[in-house]
C-alpha cells in the first residue's frame, strides 16, 4: 500500500518531465531548418524552373501530323458588333413622349380589361 502511494506521489511529476523532455529534444530539429537568404519571393520565382524542356517529337508522331500551312485557324476572339450611334436630345425627348404616350395607353387598355371604371362623384346632402 505504501509503495501504490508513493508511485502515485511521482507518477504525476514524472510525466511533465518527461513531456517536457521530448519538445526540448525536438527542438533543434526545428532550428535546424533555417531560411535560405535568396532575396525575395520574386527572385526565387525566376531562378526555379518550373517549366520542362520539350524533347523532339517521335518519327511516327511527325509523320502523322498536317503541315502546318495546311492548318486553318479559328479566331479565339469576336469581332465588336456595330453599336448604334448616339441619339441626341431632341431623338431623346421625342423617344420619351413616346414611351409615355404608350404608358398611359397601355394603362388605359388595362383599366378597360380589368373592369376599373372611373370614380364617381358622389353629391352629399345636408341633414339639418
Amino acid at each position: 500500500m505504501k509503495r501504490n502511494r508513493i508511485l502515485h506521489t511521482y507518477a504525476r511529476p514524472l510525466a511533465v518531465v518527461a513531456l517536457a523532455g521530448i519538445c526540448l529534444g525536438f527542438d533543434p530539429l526545428a532550428e535546424a531548418q533555417e531560411a535560405k537568404a535568396g532575396g525575395s519571393p520574386l527572385d526565387t520565382l525566376m531562378h526555379t524552373k518550373i517549366w520542362v524542356d520539350v524533347p523532339e517529337a517521335k518519327d511516327f508522331v511527325r509523320e502523322t501530323r498536317p503541315p502546318p500551312d495546311s492548318l486553318a485557324y479559328q479566331p479565339v476572339t469576336r469581332t465588336d458588333p456595330e453599336r448604334p450611334k448616339l441619339r441626341s436630345k431632341a431623338e431623346l425627348e421625342a423617344l420619351k413622349s413616346e414611351l409615355e404616350r404608350a404608358a398611359a395607353h397601355n394603362d388605359r387598355t388595362a383599366g378597360k380589361h380589368m373592369g376599373i371604371k372611373k370614380p364617381v362623384a358622389v353629391k352629399t346632402v345636408k341633414r339639418e
